[in-house]
């Protein structure tokens, strides 16, 4: 496996983890390279460059100028394959929480989760955010590392449709093992280390994993985990109403409610109206 993949612990909705791998095998898939339009890049000079970005993403985006749409759609990381990246959201977050022509943003969210690395940052991001100005997530598929960053929102808007989910509230890790299908092809692989490299690179896709090196994965998931829950628990506190929601399940809109992983139903009109109601 690719290993972008086997280097990372995911955040991510398990249903959607074969696409992702097809995804990152395809070696002519080239990374997402986001370009303003020319009279928007003439801008950066006065405005600088998140400043413009954000300029030209409400124009295109919101029903409001006065409301920041940051649109995210697809696998989630810090500099992303096929998004503007974790990085982006936050700077341009950071941006517009001190830019009076703002009076709060919306994150629209059509994600399946992604990478542990700066999912914490780009939550704390957005919670930073709220403290000065209000922040609405409306999303029709959000799940794992998409639902750690839309808690620490003001609300969670769901659209209003038998398609929408939101949760998958868990981590993992993908290993893969490609001994025996070399073996079958006839070819030998044998990995040498340094003499007092005897720890270096335990999990890879030939070897046996060891024991130890199983139980420290293990203690690493789950303390991704436990700091994925803290951070849904904090910033949805008072809302959340079942433990149920931190097994790794994805919920339809009614349920998703009822259990406090979202707040209401709404397209993103109404989100941009609601940020200006949280605003005046």
């Amino acid at each position: 496996m690719d290993s972008r993949l086997t280097n990372f612990i995911w955040h991510i909705d398990g249903s959607y983890v074969p696409q992702i791998q097809a995804r990152l095998k395809d070696k002519s898939l080239a990374p997402f390279q986001a370009k303003l339009p020319a009279a928007y890049e003439a801008k950066i000079q006065a405005n600088g460059v998140a400043k413009s970005w954000n300029m030209w993403l409400t124009d295109r985006f919101s029903t409001d100028r006065s409301v920041l749409v940051l649109p995210l759609s697809g696998e989630m990381s810090r500099y992303s394959w096929d998004n503007f990246g974790n990085d982006f959201y936050i700077r341009a977050l950071k941006s517009a929480a001190s830019d009076a022509d703002f009076k709060g943003a919306v994150l629209q969210m059509n994600t399946p989760g992604g990478t542990a690395d700066s999912t914490p940052a780009f939550a704390q991001a957005v919670a930073d955010f709220r403290k000065s100005k209000p922040i609405i997530v409306q999303t029709a598929y959000c799940a794992s590392a998409g639902i750690y960053v839309a808690s620490q929102a003001n609300e969670i808007h769901i659209e209003n449709q038998a398609a929408s989910s939101v949760g998958s509230i868990g981590t993992l890790l993908i290993r893969e093992n490609y001994a025996e299908y070399l073996k079958m092809a006839g070819i030998e692989i044998e990995i040498m280390r340094a003499t007092k490299s005897k720890d270096k690179a335990l999990v890879n896709w030939i070897e046996p994993t060891p024991e130890e090196a199983l139980a420290l994965l293990q203690t690493m998931l789950d303390e991704c985990q436990r700091e994925f829950e803290g951070a849904v628990k904090r910033g949805r506190a008072g809302k959340i109403t079942s433990e149920e929601v931190f097994t790794g399940k994805m919920y339809g809109a009614d349920l998703a409610i009822k259990l406090g992983l979202a707040d209401r139903k709404g397209d993103l009109p109404q989100a941009v109206k609601r940020v200006l109601e949280l605003a005046a």
